[in-house]
């Protein structure tokens, strides 16, 4: 079972660099780091989307997997239609059997405190269901 959730940053696209820059202070401390890809089959598995690039995380040791990206694409096309999100956070934990498990309450909690290092307000956008394709 996975748990998927868009957040969006309230923000602008030219607050790239800053944003980026806390989370890689967030993720540091733990050892990781948020990877930028430029890989065009990674860019094209986002289309209809149009990006430049992405960034990602994934954390096997807590089971949650992240990605940043703008909320408007090369092409201007806007995937959330508030024009205070700059960036969208998407989020994916993971419900894993033993001994890999972990709980839901801490992969929230390492979500949470991951949003709030990014240093700008935030709102759930969409959560998807288990089987629903992401937008």
């Amino acid at each position: 079972m996975t748990r998927s959730i868009e957040y969006g940053l309230i923000s602008t696209a030219t607050d790239e660099k800053a944003l980026t820059a806390k989370m890689k202070s967030f993720f540091e401390p733990l050892n990781r780091v948020m990877v930028k890809t430029k890989s065009k089959g990674l860019l094209e598995a986002r289309l209809p989307y149009v990006y430049k690039h992405f960034y990602w995380n994934l954390n096997k040791e807590i089971q949650v997997y992240v990605e940043l990206y703008p909320n408007v694409d090369e092409e201007g096309k806007r995937k959330f239609d508030n024009p205070e999100i700059g960036w969208v956070l998407f989020v994916n934990m993971k419900n894993v059997h033993p001994p890999y498990q972990v709980p839901l309450e801490e992969q929230q909690r390492y979500v949470k405190e991951l949003l709030e290092a990014g240093g700008f307000p935030y709102l759930a956008l969409r959560e998807y269901a288990e089987d629903e394709e992401r937008l």
